[in-house]
């Protein structure tokens, strides 16, 4: 068996290819995320073109862990891709067998809110309501794009969410989901959960409460009481080895550190805080200290950690990579990155931190990609 996760470079970005092989059998690959404007072009097309070798590549899954124009975009631009080759009566170059996506509709549609808030209805169209915090306003702003992208399957007739046991890919309540993806690789639904979802009723209630006289106060409350919650599908992959316990990936999107905690303790995954060890861990939110903590690194631990961005909005920041050095303090890990180079005072932010690492931490590791390559390989077994 062999397991090895793809980060692309996907500027602030995620863009990761999953790439799996179990003895005799063909490669099982899995594209999650397609970074912000400009990467399907300038990277992911490019990388997909090598791997197929002038072939058709099969793509078991194509899953968006939410929608943020960094992590859609790219994803979208590859259905307009194929949609143009439809249209034109070309073969498409890649086979996708399903698309995991929880469209913003389809998981607040139907809702209290959707029905009585005339600005959280717009906030749906992809209106940014006033009073929004950043995250919150990242994902309405891409709503479009979510929408557009399940439009997009359909057309294409690629199933959506085939194989998650639900119309949206979720965590239930009393039970543990756990996907057959492959012979020998699972996926574990960790988010959003059935819990979140049934609390949405219960926040627009609150929202309105607290603004009674102002649709678009009520919209924003609502909106970043949700959205930090619902954004990101948080998944534990596993890969069986011949021999001892499973390769584990934990694959969290953008979500927050309590909320990933809540889920592997709610699950039974994690102990009773959520602690867990896993052989990989990419970093949620590229390392945005807004969604992390030093308890959280020190909780969830890993052999190997990736963070996915260029230095834009901070990201990665400072405290989130000072925060992990802390929590493994005299414990060896490596940690990949796409950029060592980049804006708002990437570079020296990690020229300074590295020197600090390599005087007090010399059991950490810091691998980068290559500046002539589209991506960096971690191989986990």
């Amino acid at each position: 068996m062999t397991l090895t996760l793809e980060a692309l470079q996907a500027n602030e970005g995620d863009c990761l290819l999953m790439h799996y092989e179990q003895a005799a059998a063909k490669p099982v690959r899995i594209l999650i995320d397609g970074g912000s404007a400009g990467i399907y072009r300038q990277v992911l097309k490019p990388r997909l073109d090598e791997l197929r070798g002038g072939g058709r590549l099969d793509l078991r899954m194509v899953m968006v862990s939410h929608v943020d124009g960094d992590h859609i975009s790219g994803i979208l631009d590859l259905f307009k891709d194929l949609e143009r080759r439809q249209e034109d009566g070309e073969e498409a170059f890649c086979k996708i067998r399903t698309l995991w996506h929880n469209s913003f509709e389809k998981v607040h549609g139907g809702r209290t809110a959707a029905a009585q808030s005339a600005a959280v209805g717009a906030a749906m169209g992809g209106v940014v309501p006033t009073g929004l915090e950043a995250k919150a306003a990242a994902v309405v702003a891409s709503i479009k794009q979510g929408a557009a992208l399940r439009d997009a399957a359909e057309r294409l007739n690629i199933p959506l969410n085939q194989g998650a046991k639900a119309d949206l890919v979720r965590a239930p309540k009393r039970t543990v989901r756990k996907i057959d993806v492959a012979p020998g690789l699972t996926f574990t639904i960790l988010g959003p959960r059935d819990e979140q979802l049934e609390k949405l009723d219960e926040d627009w209630q609150a929202a309105k409460l607290a603004n009674p006289a102002n649709p678009q106060a009520q919209a924003a409350d609502y909106l970043n009481r949700t959205v930090p919650n619902l954004s990101s599908i948080v998944i534990l992959l596993e890969a069986t080895r011949s021999r001892g316990k499973p390769v584990r990936v934990l694959l969290t999107g953008d979500a927050g550190g309590d909320h990933i905690l809540e889920s592997l303790a709610a699950t039974g995954i994690g102990g009773r805080d959520g602690s867990i060890h896993v052989d990989l861990l990419k970093v949620q939110h590229h390392g945005s200290n807004h969604s992390t903590t030093q308890d959280f690194f020190e909780k969830v631990t890993a052999d190997r950690y990736v963070i996915s961005g260029n230095g834009r909005h901070d990201i990665p920041h400072a405290d989130t990579l000072k925060w992990l050095s802390a929590a493994r303090s005299g414990k060896p890990y490596e940690l990949y990155m796409t950029n060592r180079k980049g804006s708002n005072g990437l570079t020296r932010t990690l020229t300074t931190f590295l020197a600090r690492e390599k005087r007090k931490e010399p059991t950490h590791t810091y691998v980068f990609r290559d500046e002539s390559e589209h991506s960096i390989s971690i191989p986990l077994g």
